[in-house]
């Protein structure tokens, strides 16, 4: 029990890291006020059309692409689950279950390795003295370890024990996704670092033969990502050793990596404490430089806990960009590859944590964040791997944008956690746009009774983010239109929404004889809504894409369109396999 007390003291601590100076609020000027009904699920609601906030989405015009940050930590396939004993968190699984469907009905499209317990780590001991929390993760984890006996002959094909990580990967493969592969050890595992690091080297050499080059009956995957170890950073839970050790492991893994596939992108340190000004900042980026060492990619986690505020990543990844920029690394990705929040009573709903996941993935749109990767996804797809909860249901609205990949101009949002992406198919057919309405806690938000520093004796101290003042205002649902729609068609729009007492829910589809469109539906905090329209005859064209009516079109009945892709369609199908 005290091993296991000071492990969670230890993991409350990395969720509570600082970030730059604050981002400017956004704020929007509430229409003037009048009474109107407007519809919800179940009975209608009597609410000011200045509650409401007035979103414009222009959907003639598309601003860009929408970049895919549909990355998660924790591999579909049983057998690397969090195991059910380590409550830490709540991403416990049962090894049995295969989450495959969920993540293909999300779209998952990058898959971080760590914490599988054994498969993807090259040499983890678990229950042992060296190891944080000791008895945490069972020994008889270390079986499924890639390289089990550090004696071995790094170059002889029977050293290695790849069965277990072979599992893990081909499932990553399998449901699309590409591999992010962290060379180290999961956590709970022994944190002294690696004996020999020549030895250490060239079992990664050979890991990344052996997946991309076929080597001892392997394959050819091309796995592009390779991170070298976990939080070096947060006192001795991962790295027992000095700063200058990891250095020199970084070079020898990084060179490794490339000397097995020039075509590999390697990375790290994936720090824990992003606004410290520890060794593994400016002067790991100072080594790297002076000693020519290759950084693809520079690797970085945040659980916001502590401020329970969605732009907290970006916040972070502008002063990242700018310090890789600073030393000469503009070419250089920033990577969030662990995130999340609510690790910390009060802990978060089931649908406020969806919805600050959801505003915080729309926010990453105009972040400098090259990729993310929640941790974790295989524990929100039910116990059967197909029945999601409520950040399952998150990840799979935000799964069906990319379905209409062209993102398209939206006004009236804001940077305090009502959150809109919008998007239209290549067609200019279809048009989604997905709402998030999240608030943050009121013990959250204005300054901390104390100073904003975390002490952790003795261990470290990190300087907290600081908490941002907000007043909430017009956001008791939304007023939305949609501009510049052909006007010579008519058009369906599904409203599906994921709130306490709807599950990625239809709300029903009603038919519109012509644009521009209007909606006005409450959505209080916190809640997730996808409004689809599709064009239900003609064909559009791209000059027809700016002919618009001066008035928005009522609805000519709100009553059930047929169509086979409803927002439950995709967990109806899965469920009836």
């Amino acid at each position: 029990m005290r091993q296991l007390a000071q492990l969670t003291f230890l993991y409350l601590a990395c969720s509570l890291l600082d970030s730059a100076a604050l981002a400017a609020e956004t704020s929007v000027d509430a229409p003037a006020a009048e009474v109107a009904m407007i519809s919800a699920p179940g009975s209608p609601a009597r609410i000011r059309a200045g509650d409401l906030r007035k979103i414009t989405v222009d959907a003639g015009a598309p601003v860009g692409h929408l970049r895919s940050l549909q990355g998660v930590n924790g591999a579909p396939a049983p057998g690397a689950h969090k195991p059910q004993n380590f409550k830490f968190g709540g991403w416990n699984m049962p090894e049995r279950i295969d989450v495959s469907a969920g993540y293909r009905m999300a779209r998952i499209d990058l898959v971080r390795t760590h914490d599988a317990y054994g498969p993807t780590d090259i040499d983890a001991k678990f229950a042992t003295a060296d190891a944080p929390g000791g008895g945490l993760i069972s020994a008889r984890r270390d079986m499924f370890d890639i390289f089990p006996d550090p004696d071995a002959d790094a170059n002889d094909p029977r050293s290695y024990n790849f069965a277990p990580t072979d599992q893990i990967i081909a499932s990553i493969q399998k449901v699309g996704a590409q591999v992010m592969f962290r060379l180290g050890r999961s956590e709970g595992s022994d944190a002294q670092p690696p004996k020999d690091f020549n030895k250490y080297a060239a079992i990664a050499r050979h890991i990344v033969m052996h997946y991309n080059r076929g080597w001892a009956k392997g394959f050819h995957y091309h796995i592009r990502y390779w991170e070298i170890w976990n939080e070096p950073d947060l006192g001795k839970v991962f790295w027992a050793g000095t700063a200058q050790q990891y250095y020199e492991l970084y070079a020898k893994l990084a060179r490794a990596v490339k000397s097995a596939d020039p075509h590999a992108l390697v990375g790290g340190p994936a720090i824990a404490r992003p606004n410290d000004d520890t060794p593994y900042r400016d002067a790991f980026l100072e080594y790297v430089r002076t000693e020519r060492l290759p950084l693809d990619f520079y690797s970085w986690h945040w659980y916001a806990t502590d401020s329970d505020d969605p732009l907290d990543f970006i916040r972070i990844s502008r002063d990242t960009r700018a310090r890789l920029d600073k030393h000469g690394f503009a070419h250089t990705r920033s990577m969030v590859t662990e995130w999340n929040y609510g690790l910390m009573d009060p802990l978060p709903s089931a649908v406020q944590r969806a919805s600050f996941i959801t505003a915080a993935l729309i926010y990453m749109q105009d972040a400098p964040i090259d990729a993310a990767t929640l941790y974790r996804a295989d524990s929100v797809f039910g116990a059967d791997g197909a029945t999601p909860d409520k950040t399952g249901q998150a990840l799979i609205a935000l799964g069906k944008l990319k379905d209409t990949p062209y993102r398209l101009r939206v006004k009236g949002a804001d940077l305090n956690g009502f959150a809109v992406e919008a998007a239209r198919s290549a067609d200019g057919r279809t048009v989604q746009i997905l709402l998030s309405n999240y608030q943050i806690p009121s013990e959250f938000l204005g300054p901390r009774a104390a100073d904003d520093v975390l002490h952790v004796p003795p261990v470290f101290d990190v300087r907290l983010l600081a908490r941002r003042s907000i007043s909430y205002r017009n956001n008791s649902g939304y007023d939305l239109t949609i501009d510049h729609l052909p006007a010579n068609r008519r058009y369906s729009v599904e409203r599906c929404r994921i709130s306490a007492a709807n599950d990625f829910t239809s709300l029903g589809t009603a038919l519109y004889a012509s644009a521009p469109i209007r909606l006005q539906n409450e959505l209080p905090p916190p809640g997730i809504e996808l409004v689809t329209i599709r064009a239900i005859d003609g064909t559009p064209g791209v000059a027809a894409l700016r002919q618009t009516a001066d008035v928005a079109t009522p609805p000519i009945a709100a009553q059930e369109i047929p169509t086979d892709d409803h927002c439950g369609a995709a967990i109806a199908a899965v469920l009836i396999k």
